[in-house]
């Protein structure tokens, strides 16, 4: 009983909604590491870990996840791979591959691919081939520059790249998925400078830049007109535009980890925000006290 008095006292503090912005926060990163592998594919479809058994039911055969299988030394087992027309979700992981077998690029009822552990240093401009392709995932590679091959995925709508080995480099060509990209995640990554072409990519919601090195915000985000969240975490940013005003439909701004003293009261004109994370940031807290009365309807985490 003295428990639920003391919650009632707590929720009618109005401390209840911090309690919830974390929950809030902790369900939305949660999310991020879900998988379209897992659900892509009809519900209930069997996952093949071998592509010999895949091949002799290539009918139901939705998913096939090759990780830890040295498929590569077996020369059977490749050509096998395009008869495998009904596959919608591949991942392979720890292959030893560094470019992408010509055989998966056949796949053309393919939606989903991931490669783990796979030291890859570019991909084949052949991977437009894969015209239903919707979502990429990578992590461990050694790109230099993201794969100019990319731009011919027509469909993608979401890329995710994880602990590239090397600094990223995003050429100007890459802006060509605006016309279909609507998330872009890049963890773990030094990322290289963008280009003021990505501002052209007009139907991204969702962008993710987590320990990507950066000294300064990300300029071409500013304009996206789509874009409703922004994570910048753990990075080296110590000053915010004050420009930021623009991004009007911004709903989530996550900036924790950073280097940020002070925000500009500009940030006020965004009327669509419903969580600032500013944890981790040397803020005067009387600061982000006059902060949220210029945005009461925001949830503020510090």
């Amino acid at each position: 009983m003295k428990i639920c008095v003391n919650l009632r006292q707590y929720f009618s503090s109005g401390k209840a909604k911090y309690f919830f912005a974390v929950i809030f926060v902790a369900t939305n990163l949660h999310s991020q590491a879900e998988s379209p592998f897992d659900f892509v594919a009809p519900p209930g479809s069997n996952v093949y870990t071998d592509i010999k058994t895949a091949y002799k039911e290539a009918a139901v055969c939705y998913r096939l996840d090759l990780t830890n299988e040295n498929f590569t030394l077996d020369k059977k087992l490749l050509p096998k791979i395009p008869k495998l027309t009904n596959v919608m979700a591949l991942k392979t992981g720890n292959n030893g591959l560094t470019e992408i077998p010509s055989e998966f690029l056949s796949l053309s009822s393919l939606q989903y691919f991931g490669s783990f552990g796979n030291p890859l240093t570019g991909l084949s401009d052949s991977i437009g081939m894969l015209g239903n392709l919707r979502y990429l995932e990578f992590s461990g590679t050694n790109f230099d520059t993201l794969p100019i091959g990319l731009a011919g995925l027509t469909r993608l709508t979401s890329l995710t790249i994880d602990h590239n080995k090397d600094t990223l480099y995003i050429p100007k060509e890459f802006s060509a998925l605006g016309y279909s990209l609507t998330e872009l995640r890049i963890y773990n990554t030094i990322l290289d400078t963008l280009p003021h072409d990505m501002n052209n990519m007009f139907k991204l919601q969702k962008v993710v830049f987590y320990k990507c090195g950066l000294t300064y915000f990300p300029a071409p985000v500013k304009h996206m007109p789509a874009l409703k969240e922004l994570w910048l975490d753990s990075n080296n940013i110590s000053v915010l535009p004050r420009n930021i005003s623009l991004m009007q439909d911004l709903s989530i701004l996550s900036l924790r980890g950073n280097k940020i003293q002070h925000i500009p009261s500009t940030i006020c004109f965004l009327q669509n925000l419903t969580v600032l994370d500013l944890r981790g940031n040397p803020i005067d807290p009387y600061e982000v006290e006059c902060l949220q009365a210029l945005l009461p309807s925001c949830q503020i985490l510090f």
